[in-house]
C-alpha cells in the first residue's frame, strides 16, 4: 500500500495532466472556429469525454491490476501489443515536445526576450527529468501540491469580472453543426490528459466504482475550469479582439495590477511553469514506462534520460520557428486522435468480444 494512489490525488494528476498551455489559447480558438458560442463547446465536450471515460473504465474493469502496457500486449498479442505499446511511447513523447516548445516559445516572447531559447529549454528539461525519474506516487504527490497554482489564475481572472460585459455572449445558439464540431475539436484537443487514468489506474487506492468517481471529478472540476476562463474572456474582449488575439489569457492578466505590482502576466507565467512541468514530467514518466515495460525492466530511470535528450533536441529544433510548432502539433493531433480514441474503443470492443466467447478470463477480481 506503500506507493498506492488515493482518489483525491489521482484527481488532481489527471486535472493538472489536462491544464497546460492550452488553455491559455482556448478561448481566442473557439472564437475564430465557432464565434460567441464558443464556450457551448466546452460543456458538450465534458458529456464527450465521459462517454469515452466509460469506455476506459470497461477496460480497467477487465484489467483492474494489469498495466494499460501489459493489457495491450494480452488484448492485441505480443508483436502488435508491443508495437502499440512503442507507439503509445512515441505519442507521450510527441506531446512533450510540443508542450515544451509552445511554453518555451511563450516564456521566450513574454518573460526572457533576451535569453536563448535552448537555455529556456535546458533548465525546464532538467527540472523535468528530476521530476520524472521518481515513482509514480511521488510524481502524483508532485501534482496534488500544484492545486493552489491553478486556483490563482482562477482568482486573478475573478478579479477581472469588473471589466467585463455579458452582452458580448449575445445572441445564443447562432452556429452551425460544422462549426460546432471544429470547437469540440478544440476543447477535446485542449482537453486531453484524462487517459492518464488507464496507466494510473493500477496504482490506485479502492474498487472500480472509485476509478469513475476519480473520471467523473476530474472531468467536471477541468470542464468547470476551462468555462470559467474562456467565458471571463469571452465577456472581457470583443468577438473582433478575441479573433485576433492568440493568447487572450495573458493579455487579460496584463490589464491586472495591484498598486505597486504591475505586470500581473509576467507573475503568473513565472509561477504557470510548475503546472507545466507537472504535464510534462507526467508524459516523460509515461515514455520511460513503456520502454521499461516493453523491456520487461523494473527500473524506468535511464530511459528517463534517454527521452530527455531526445525531446530537448526536438522542442529546441521547433521551439525557434511557429511554423515547425504548427506542422508538429498537427501530427500530434493525428495521434491524439488515434491513441485517445480509437484505439481504446477498438481495444474495448476486442475485450468484449473475447470474454463473450469465453476465450479470455476476465482479470477482474
Amino acid at each position: 500500500m506503500k506507493n498506492k494512489i488515493s482518489p483525491p490525488q489521482a484527481v488532481f494528476f489527471i486535472i493538472q495532466s489536462q491544464i497546460g498551455v492550452g488553455i491559455l489559447a482556448l478561448p481566442h480558438l473557439l472564437m475564430k472556429d465557432m464565434g460567441h458560442d464558443g464556450w457551448m463547446a466546452i460543456i458538450l465536450a465534458c458529456f464527450f469525454i465521459q462517454i469515452i471515460n466509460t469506455i476506459f473504465l470497461y477496460i480497467i474493469q477487465k484489467y483492474p491490476e494489469t498495466s494499460f502496457f501489459q493489457a495491450l500486449i494480452e488484448v492485441f498479442g505480443k508483436w502488435i501489443g508491443r508495437t502499440l505499446v512503442a507507439l503509445y511511447t512515441v505519442y507521450f513523447a510527441s506531446v512533450c515536445i510540443v508542450v515544451l516548445a509552445i511554453f518555451t516559445r511563450t516564456l521566450g516572447i513574454w518573460v526572457l526576450p533576451l535569453t536563448p531559447n535552448w537555455i529556456i529549454n535546458l533548465l525546464m528539461m532538467i527540472s523535468i527529468i528530476y521530476i520524472a525519474k521518481e515513482k509514480i506516487a511521488a510524481i502524483v504527490r508532485y501534482n496534488f501540491i500544484l492545486t493552489p497554482f491553478l486556483l490563482m489564475l482562477s482568482l486573478l481572472m475573478f478579479y477581472s469580472l469588473k471589466g467585463t460585459n455579458i452582452d458580448y455572449l449575445m445572441p445564443f445558439f447562432q452556429t452551425n453543426l460544422s462549426q460546432v464540431s471544429l470547437g469540440l475539436k478544440d476543447v477535446v484537443l485542449s482537453m486531453n490528459g484524462f487517459e492518464m487514468i488507464l496507466i494510473i489506474s493500477p496504482f490506485m487506492k479502492g474498487g472500480i466504482k472509485v476509478r469513475y468517481k476519480v473520471m467523473t471529478i476530474s472531468n467536471i472540476c477541468t470542464t468547470l475550469y476551462y468555462l470559467f476562463i474562456t467565458l471571463i474572456c469571452f465577456m472581457f474582449f470583443s468577438p473582433i479582439e478575441l479573433n485576433v488575439i492568440p493568447s487572450p489569457v495573458l493579455y487579460l492578466l496584463k490589464t491586472i495590477s495591484f498598486g505597486v505590482i504591475e505586470r500581473t502576466d509576467l507573475i503568473f507565467l513565472s509561477f504557470w511553469v510548475f503546472v507545466i512541468l507537472a504535464t510534462l514530467s507526467n508524459y516523460l514518466y509515461f515514455c520511460a514506462n513503456g520502454v521499461s515495460s516493453l523491456f520487461k525492466k523494473k527500473e524506468h530511470k535511464k530511459f528517463v534520460y534517454y527521452f530527455a535528450i531526445l525531446i530537448y533536441a526536438v522542442s529546441c529544433f521547433l521551439a525557434n520557428d511557429n511554423f515547425r510548432i504548427q506542422r508538429f502539433n498537427e501530427f500530434t493531433t493525428i495521434a491524439q486522435y488515434s491513441f485517445i480514441y480509437t484505439l481504446p474503443i477498438f481495444m474495448a470492443i476486442i475485450i468484449f468480444i473475447k470474454h463473450r466467447k469465453g476465450k479470455v478470463k476476465s482479470h477482474a477480481s
